[in-house]
């Protein structure tokens, strides 16, 4: 009989023990999301090769440099979800959580930065050991209709601080909210992996012969690829299946719209996961400490802002807003009347390509009779509006696949069709702008559709801007939207969209791309969050893209 008395027999004995510790540890991840591995979505998520990771939050967009795996904080982690059920009291809650300013004082000035804590605890008060929490943060000064939004940093230890630039006078209030508590959070990324949740019917013709078909983004695992039409453009984002039809070539398909996602959604969210996309976790205000601050006006000379440019450094802050106005701290922006935006505008061409959120700024330079409303379909184009007196045109294309929405659209081959090939057909210039905005339909898919059509556009923009030097080209970032239950939020949650502005930043921050970032304008702006912001709102982003269309134009507030 071996004596455990010496080294190597206490070496052995640790290295037993660990090696126990981890077949506990991967029992339990097996066992954690036992309940989502019995539907057939899961089951397609693992014909695609994509598998649920496990770590620790590390970072408020769950993604830490390193995947440490920390068994003790693991544990605690893994209580909020046992036997397929979920303990409540482990969930955040915002009832316990508390929010104070770090060392206040009796007031501030314009300019200071504001610095408030919070930390994050459970329905039975204890402090929570890891992050992944998503607040949003608003300061306001209800007397002149002032707010910006706040930065939130996440420490990954139930501990958040928030930044705000004191921006203007006067006494000011946060808002801070609860949007998602971080087992939420980690829902919808795992749910987001989920390939084809939404499905499209895309009508056939052949003469007499009329069809109307199932399609997916993905193809459709549950039918062999004899049985679909697929219309994908080889090596690119632009995939495409439908259900083939009998005795009609595929290349028959004409036009094809979206359906409800409801039954996909509902087949994969638990009914006790959805309890986490509800109140009291959803959207939940926090109560804060000493929350009035006194802010009072500066004596020091205001730095003046760069010129709008590309490749502008990210501050601390966006902007903020004032009696209606949106006021950057990004760069000098100024407010456009009517005749300055004609003149700013004069023998150029602005094609705007992208969704529903750029088409109302099309729409809104009709409104004002900047410009004459041309021929063609009003909601996904393409149509050019024309300025006959100064010269210039603004044209309209909605992006390619995927397209949510009650209104049809036809299908186009997508080896000719998409953004990245369009730019890449287009003649540059100083002429030139082009103004894109990619966001709101593709938060439910997979990210990586999103990187990869984002890494195509990138492509051609550097080529058209190597042909021709001086093509000025503007990406919009997403604005936030509203969200009516948990169906809503698991396929546009501001959550996934806030993921899709930081591949913008990554993905586009180094090229010769104006980042125009809107995401704390519409956060902080006085409105219900809409994915359609009110003419007020979008007149200010116009200003914001016509200050770096032309920088050194004269404000005219005619």
């Amino acid at each position: 009989m071996a004596v455990c008395g010496d080294k190597r027999c206490f070496v052995g004995v640790i290295f037993l023990t660990l090696i126990g510790v981890l077949v506990l540890y991967h029992i339990q991840v097996d066992t954690s999301f036992g309940s989502i591995n019995k539907n057939h979505w899961i089951t397609e998520l693992g014909r695609h090769g994509i598998r649920y990771p496990w770590f620790v939050h590390g970072s408020q967009n769950l993604k830490p440099k390193f995947k440490v795996i920390n068994m003790t904080s693991y544990k605690t982690h893994a209580r909020w979800l046992q036997n397929n059920t979920i303990n409540f009291d482990w969930v955040t809650s915002a009832n316990h959580t508390t929010v104070e300013i770090v060392n206040p004082r009796p007031f501030y000035t314009v300019g200071d930065i504001l610095h408030m804590e919070i930390i994050a605890r459970d329905g039975k008060g204890r402090r929570k050991l890891y992050g992944g929490d998503y607040f949003q943060a608003v300061l306001k000064n209800s007397s002149i209709k002032g707010s910006t939004a706040g930065r939130i940093g996440d420490h990954g230890n139930g501990v958040y601080t928030i930044t705000f630039v004191l921006s203007f006078a006067g006494t000011v209030t946060p808002e801070i909210f609860l949007v998602h508590v971080s087992e939420a959070v980690l829902l919808l990324e795992q749910f987001r992996k989920v390939p084809n949740k939404r499905k499209w019917f895309c009508g056939f013709q052949d003469g007499e012969k009329k069809f109307k078909k199932s399609c997916t983004f993905f193809a459709n695992q549950s039918m062999s690829l004899t049985d679909q039409c697929d219309f994908s453009a080889p090596n690119t984002s632009r995939t495409w299946f439908c259900e083939r039809p009998r005795d009609v070539p595929c290349e028959a398909i004409t036009r094809c719209q979206s359906t409800k996602y409801y039954e996909a959604v509902d087949a994969m969210v638990s009914i006790e996961q959805r309890k986490l996309f509800q109140s009291p976790f959803w959207k939940a205000i926090l109560s804060c400490r000493n929350a009035t601050v006194l802010v009072k006006p500066s004596n020091d000379a205001i730095s003046s802002l760069p010129s709008c440019r590309p490749g502008m450094a990210r501050g601390q802050s966006e902007g903020y807003w004032s009696n209606g106005q949106w006021n950057s701290l990004t760069c000098r922006a100024k407010q456009f009347g009517a005749q300055n935006i004609s003149t700013c505008l004069a023998n150029r061409t602005v094609h705007f390509l992208g969704d529903s959120t750029i088409r109302q700024w099309a729409e809104r330079l009709v409104q004002r009779g900047i410009v004459e409303q041309g021929p063609g379909n009003r909601m996904k184009g393409p149509y050019t509006n024309i300025n006959r007196l100064h010269g210039f045109q603004i044209s309209f294309r909605f992006h390619t696949v995927p397209q949510q929405g009650s209104a049809q659209f036809t299908f186009k081959n997508l080896t000719k069709r998409g953004v990245s090939v369009e730019i890449k057909d287009m003649i540059g210039g100083p002429h030139l702008v082009i103004v894109l905005s990619l966001g709101a339909h593709f938060a439910a898919e997979p990210i990586e559709v999103y990187r990869l059509r984002l890494a195509e556009i990138k492509s051609a923009i550097d080529e058209l801007q190597r042909r021709y030097p001086g093509t000025k080209v503007i990406i919009k970032t997403c604005n936030t939207r509203s969200q009516r239950d948990y169906r809503d939020m698991v396929m546009q949650s501001d959550w996934l969209l806030d993921q899709l502005n930081q591949e913008i930043r990554s993905i586009l921050g180094n090229s010769k791309v104006t980042i125009l970032d809107v995401w704390e304008m519409t956060m902080s702006m006085w409105y219900r969050h809409n994915i359609h912001p009110p003419r007020r709102v979008v007149d200010n982003e116009i200003n914001l893209l016509m200050s770096y269309i032309c920088p050194n134009e004269n404000p005219d507030l005619t």
